[in-house]
């Protein structure tokens, strides 16, 4: 993987999610939107830190890798989740207190996007592995 690669992935993927939460927003968006950046922007970090990890696990042939990138991602995806939930931005103010099928909703929604977030990463190691090395990544 060229080292620009993780940097242009993050900010891509940050791009990205801006632009989706954008789009839900309401607009102009509330001022707690600046606070989903920042978490957009931590969710970047990750993705800059875990691309070329995931670049020599396919490189290597790491047994089981395809599993661990999943339930990374089933992690950050609870991880955001949560921070969301405890955030003092979260929320409609005229919904009223939460309950717990509420609650165990939304982290399991996070969790799924958490762990397609990865698998798309994987995968976008991957082909960027290929296309340096050929059809098969040579171990290093």
């Amino acid at each position: 993987m060229n080292p620009r690669h993780p940097i242009l992935i993050a900010v891509a993927f940050f791009a990205a999610w801006i632009s989706i939460l954008y789009a839900g927003a309401d607009h102009p968006p509330p001022r707690g939107f600046v606070w989903l950046v920042l978490v957009a922007l931590l969710c970047a970090a990750g993705v800059y830190l875990r691309a070329p990890v995931y670049a020599s696990w396919s490189i290597a042939r790491r047994p089981g890798r395809l599993l661990r990138v999943i339930l990374e991602g089933l992690a950050a995806g609870m991880v955001v989740g949560c921070i969301v939930l405890v955030s003092p931005f979260g929320g409609e103010p005229g919904i009223g207190p939460l309950r717990a099928t509420h609650i165990v909703i939304w982290l399991a929604v996070l969790a799924a996007v958490g762990a397609a977030n990865s698998a798309g990463l994987y995968a976008l190691a991957l082909l960027l592995v290929r296309s340096r090395h050929g059809k098969r990544p040579r171990r290093p």
